[in-house]
């Protein structure tokens, strides 16, 4: 006997089972799904849009010290302009670019000269090339006496700190700004590590969106768990503890 014969053959089962008592036949058409590129398109072209603008255009920043009180307090989140004080190379660049030149009573945002991973918000007070000096905490721009309506003092009482309350003359330099914390008791600045190379300079302040009542621990806590307790306290007291009166306020 052949041993092909011996091969069995081949059938065919039908999975495909009819109900008398159902009405409508059952569809066993295989589900076919599309990808559609045009999506995957879009999702890219957000993400690098949000890119974008939080790299050249606007940074967000939360307030997490009292330095800048009462214009800013701990816990308002604010939006950096990144273009206003940007460099132009050209004329059409400066056509483009809506900057403005650094002024005296200016509030900016700057990586900080003592640990550039940080960035500080403060008040320019000097210009490159100016003199200045304080006594019993009056400053004074060219032996003139500035006069400083946004600053506050937290320790009224002693006005006699070396170095905080008093400071030798000194000049800046050009292409840098001598920069303090309207909480002057309360503020490690041009004081403490030197004036802010030009450079430096993020942006300005624009306005807040968010202001969160807290002190700010928050925002300093090293531990994985101190952080995840702060998010839900604050997702807990988020209608209570906001600012409402701040919210959209602008910085200046």
């Amino acid at each position: 006997m052949n041993r092909d014969e011996l091969s069995p053959t081949p059938v065919e089962i039908n999975t495909t089972y009819e109900h008398a008592d159902d009405p409508q036949e059952e569809d066993d058409t295989p589900t076919t799904i599309y990808y559609r590129p045009e999506s995957f398109e879009l999702i890219l072209k957000f993400l690098i849009f949000i890119f974008f603008i939080h790299t050249f255009l606007v940074q967000s920043y939360v307030i997490p010290t009292s330095s800048m009180e009462n214009t800013l307090l701990v816990g308002d989140h604010i939006m950096v302009d990144k273009v206003a004080y940007s460099h132009s190379y050209g004329i059409v660049d400066s056509l483009f670019l809506p900057q403005k030149k650094i002024g005296r009573g200016m509030v900016v945002t700057f990586k900080a000269p003592n640990d550039q991973k940080k960035l500080y918000v403060k008040r320019v007070i000097g210009l490159p090339g100016e003199s200045l000096y304080i006594r019993y905490q009056q400053v004074y721009i060219n032996d003139k006496p500035l006069e400083e309506p946004y600053v506050i003092h937290s320790d009224p009482k002693n006005k006699s700190v070396p170095g905080r309350d008093h400071f030798p003359k000194y000049k800046v330099p050009e292409g840098y700004y001598f920069c303090l914390g309207d909480n002057r008791d309360d503020s490690v600045d041009s004081r403490y590590w030197g004036s802010v190379p030009e450079e430096f300079i993020v942006g300005a302040p624009w306005r807040i969106y968010w202001s969160y009542r807290t002190d700010g621990k928050e925002y300093l806590n090293a531990s994985f768990l101190e952080r995840l307790e702060d998010i839900f306290m604050t997702v807990f007291n988020i209608f209570s503890g906001t600012r409402w009166e701040r919210t959209i306020m602008r910085v200046h």
